[in-house]
């Protein structure tokens, strides 16, 4: 198993895998539809009513699930369009039994059966990563991000806990339920040329009970997630978008202080022992181009962050626990380098923990994005030292670049872990997935460690992982 954040030997011998699945033939969207300007203003409540919304033709609704191309059993409208500033989504969801509708959970990215209203943005149209937005009627948001073409299998394809800025509005009445969805192009990145952005559509409404999917475009439901698959969503353009270059700022302030009362045997008195605690750091976020995104952290706090999942293990496996800071989060699919299984080259996670022990991180910068047809990630961190853990600099440099067409690539990954004691463990990696014809895919890696407590030479096979892999 290769995981580079270890201080044993972590890869050993060799491993082929062919796979093979039987997928239908390709559906995606070559045609680019132009998206509708907002020629008026609107009022966020939901409705869509306002003359500017009626000037936007709905989208045509296609069955998704239980029967591909059956007529819609309900009345199906949804809109997309946008202004300057935001990409808006409207829902009219009639309903002819509005009571019917379901809301089942008032907690933020969690689905419990309900009825849903969402939309999929291949916003860098890259036929691979996507953003994927939604709400139920009481307007309680879900967030996440794609990767892998939302495809299982040796990457993980979805990540629950990315977050974002945006707004929700629904309102229930007696013919169903209607909602808007809008979205800053601030919290989009995207190429745009002269202003003209090109990107990856998809929405979609579901009726719970009767489990029924309307969608567009008319995605054939022959994935698991076919529905969710940026390489089948349909390409739209809008005009005259520029990002803005907003600067996040997150400063925080900790302050405490502990009191331990002590006996003075001699005057038969107590005293308290005073132990004050100050912190103090900063979390900056700047996108210095509409395609990449700059994150710095200075004595970082993660005191926010979700709680993990409990889990009991009952198994000789260890569990594995996906990375939840948000600093980590943006784009984070660039820094995967599966290696089979949940073994990958780079795991955050390990930043700044030790044994389930906190490790104060004096700070680091993060930068990601996408360069024409390539995605770049930099990342390097410095943690203090604990009792037997240096104080150590993490660095990861991930490359990846479309070739041949754009559901091919092949990238490389350098990460390193440099103690001030003098150990080091760099790890390195090439990957491609190239689809030679048709649905066929080919996927090939390798990657191989370097340690200071070992004699690795390049084409060591004690310590590296190859992989071989072909799926239709």
């Amino acid at each position: 198993m290769l995981r580079r954040l270890t201080r044993s030997k972590e890869c050993r011998g060799l491993s082929i895998v062919l796979a093979i699945t039987l997928m239908g033939p390709s559906a995606a969207a070559q045609d680019v539809v132009p998206l509708v300007r907002l020629s008026g203003s609107i009022v966020f409540d939901g409705l869509s009513d306002e003359p500017a919304w009626q000037l936007v033709a709905p989208l045509p609704m296609t069955v998704y699930t239980p029967t591909f191309g059956a007529p819609l059993s309900e009345r199906t409208e949804i809109r997309v369009a946008y202004d300057d500033e935001f990409l808006y989504v409207s829902g009219r969801l009639y309903d002819s039994d509005p009571d019917g509708a379901r809301t089942n959970t008032l907690y933020r990215d969690r689905y419990s059966g309900d009825d849903v209203f969402g939309i999929i943005l291949d916003s860098y149209n890259d036929y691979e990563t996507a953003v994927w937005f939604s709400i139920n009627p009481a307007s309680v948001r879900s967030d996440r991000s794609i990767s892998n073409d939302a495809e299982f299998g040796f990457a993980r394809s979805m990540n629950p806990d990315w977050n974002s800025f945006w707004d929700a509005a629904t309102t229930q009445t007696d013919e169903g339920w209607f909602a808007e969805i809008r979205i800053p192009f601030t919290s989009l990145g995207f190429q745009d040329t002269e202003g003209r952005v090109v990107m990856g559509l998809i929405v979609y409404r579901f009726i719970a009970r009767n489990n029924e999917r309307h969608i567009y475009p008319a995605i054939p439901p022959n994935w698991r997630l076919g529905f969710a698959k940026p390489s089948q969503a349909q390409r739209v353009m809008l005009e005259g978008v520029h990002r803005r270059k907003p600067v996040y700022a997150t400063p925080y302030l900790l302050g405490g202080l502990n009191q331990t009362p002590a006996l003075d045997t001699a005057r038969f008195t107590y005293h308290f022992d005073n132990n004050v605690t100050n912190e103090a750091g900063l979390d900056v976020r700047y996108s210095p181009t509409s395609n990449l995104t700059l994150d710095l952290t200075v004595n970082t706090d993660f005191a926010q962050v979700e709680a993990d999942d409990e889990q009991i293990n009952l198994t000789r496996f260890s569990l594995f626990f996906p990375e939840k800071r948000q600093f980590f989060q943006e784009r984070s699919a660039t820094y995967e380098f599966s290696t089979g299984g949940l073994s990958r080259l780079f795991h955050s996670r390990q930043i700044g923990l030790h044994d389930d022990e906190l490790i104060r991180i004096y700070g680091g910068a993060r930068l990601v994005g996408r360069i024409g047809r390539t995605d770049v990630g930099i990342l390097n961190m410095q943690t203090a030292a604990i009792e037997g853990v240096p104080s150590e600099n993490f660095g990861v440099a991930r490359v990846r670049g479309q070739v041949f067409n754009p559901y091919s690539n092949v990238g490389g990954m350098v990460t390193t872990r440099v103690g001030t004691d003098g150990s080091y463990n760099v790890a390195a990696g090439l990957d491609a997935i190239v689809r030679p014809f048709g649905d066929e895919y080919v996927t090939a890696k390798w990657a191989q460690t370097f340690e200071s407590d070992s004699a690795n030479r390049v084409g060591d096979l004690d310590a590296t992982r190859m992989q071989f892999r072909w799926d239709r």
